[in-house]
């Protein structure tokens, strides 16, 4: 049924009252779609840009901005030393990135003259010389900013866990554990440092560095994360980074903008039975909650059970405890029943819901009763009453509690962390919280990792939506 009756929305206060409600709806559409786009455009971002927290990536259309992005893609910080004539307020990325005028007025005095031959093959030829020196430098004489992203991959390529932690001096759980943090402090400027060559995890450092050295070739990059020491102004660095940008600026672009996304997918899917964990929970949570609590509903609906009341006011009482007070009883219990590191102590404690049981009497309750007369008349069992007249009739209502089933277990991590205490039982949720603990001082990766578990939810929500509107709406128009 329409607000407004027909003559009234051909009024002057009907069309401002309609335009007033359409100008809500917009505002609160846009206040929805934001943070998405904000947390979309971080999944792609850096060190550089991550901090601006905005909706669009600005490096897409910005030639200047994709040019910065391109240089911290090989310096934790931005490189003075370098570029001595940038404004001194440039230290961390996030202060560079902050200051759009003095990109712009940086970036174009060193882009701008490529478009002069005779200065381009200057500067062609002086980044030359400085790969060459780059590919021929002694490896324990070099320092590398390297990218945590890459470790795991790169160590799985040459050995595995077993062996890592047989011959290092650290135990790993995985090797996303792996840091190489102490290595890429060494003090290479002290007149008594040598290289701790023979030790495995030094050893293992020096081919990551010349992994990323490997790039530096005709036709592949001028400059890569593995830097000569001492690195001289003159030595030709500046011009390499321009030709890594003029020849491969989008290429680099995309390669670490999707780098997020690879970590993430290699680091959540591939962790053993995460995903087949979790599809089991979701589904076998949904089938019991879609179960259980029609059937409880129905039973105090239809039958003239003693005490309804008290036994509804009992079970809306049990959301008045916060999940953290219950967890510690809810433990105990599944402990001394034996069910720890299994998927019942998963989906036994969130079968029952009072919320759910509550909303479901109440549809049930509303329905006319000559459907239940006329049934019995024909000789209908109270179970094909159930199964044919009343669960179809409540469809919409079954799909936002299936909808919220389905979030409650996806999104659970706290009650799977606290009962799985093995790794091989946990959930996407689990994984999800290890990687934004250890991958702290990445965010964008963390960003990355929302993106893609908050897929099966959208996904999930989009086909509830559609029995809700089926169920509601097209009978109220009829």
């Amino acid at each position: 049924m329409s607000i407004l009756l027909e003559p009234e929305r051909k009024t002057v206060w009907g069309k401002i009252f309609l335009s007033l409600v359409y100008l809500l709806l917009i505002i609160g559409g846009i206040t929805m779609v934001y943070p998405f786009l904000v947390m979309l455009v971080s999944s792609v971002s850096s060190s550089y840009d991550y901090n601006r927290h905005s909706p669009v990536v600005k490096a897409l259309f910005d030639r200047n901005d994709r040019f910065m992005r391109s240089i911290s893609y090989n310096f934790t910080r931005f490189p003075r030393d370098i570029f001595p004539e940038a404004p001194d307020t440039w230290g961390s990325w996030i202060t560079v990135a902050k200051d759009v005028e003095g990109i712009n007025k940086f970036a174009d005095s060193l882009l701008n003259p490529l478009t002069n031959e005779t200065t381009f093959a200057q500067v062609k030829e002086k980044a030359e010389k400085f790969r060459t020196l780059a590919k021929s430098h002694d490896i324990t004489r070099t320092t590398c900013a390297y990218d945590s992203r890459d470790v795991a991959k790169f160590i799985a390529s040459q050995t595995t866990l077993d062996e890592v932690n047989k011959t290092w001096p650290v135990k790993y759980r995985s090797l996303f554990d792996v840091s190489f943090s102490v290595e890429s402090k060494e003090a290479l400027w002290h007149k008594s440092w040598k290289p701790d060559i023979g030790n495995p995890k030094y050893d293992m450092w020096l081919k990551f560095k010349e992994h990323y050295r490997s790039s530096l070739k005709p036709g592949g990059n001028w400059v890569c994360r593995t830097m000569p020491y001492p690195l001289e102004k003159d030595s030709g660095i500046r011009e390499a980074l321009i030709m890594q940008f003029h020849d491969n600026g989008w290429s680099d672009f995309f390669d670490s903008a999707s780098a997020n996304y690879k970590m993430v997918g290699e680091y959540l899917f591939m962790r053993g039975r995460a995903f087949l964990n979790t599809l089991i929970l979701v589904i076998l949570s949904v089938l019991a909650h879609l179960t259980i609590n029609p059937l409880a509903a129905y039973a105090l609906s239809r039958f003239n059970i003693k005490g309804t009341e008290k036994i509804i006011l009992f079970l809306l009482a049990t959301m008045a405890f916060p999940a953290a007070v219950t967890a510690i009883p809810g433990f105990l219990l599944v402990r001394d029943l034996g069910l720890l590191n299994t998927f019942a102590a998963l989906i036994l404690p969130t079968l029952a819901s009072g919320m759910s049981i509550f909303i479901l009497k109440g549809f049930f309750d509303a329905m006319p009763r000559e459907l239940y007369e006329a049934a019995s008349i024909d000789g209908a069992s109270e179970w094909l009453v159930f199964r044919k007249i009343t669960l179809p009739m409540t469809t919409p209502i079954l799909a936002v509690n299936a909808l919220n089933s389905f979030i409650a277990a996806y999104n659970s991590w706290e009650w799977a962390f606290l009962v799985c205490q093995k790794e091989s039982h946990w959930t996407l949720a689990v994984w999800m919280y290890q990687m934004s603990i250890q991958f702290g001082g990445q965010p964008w990766c963390i960003m990355a990792g929302f993106v893609l578990v908050s897929i099966p939810t959208a996904v999930v929500f989009l086909l509830c939506q559609k029995v809700i509107l089926r169920g509601i709406v097209l009978p109220s128009m009829k």
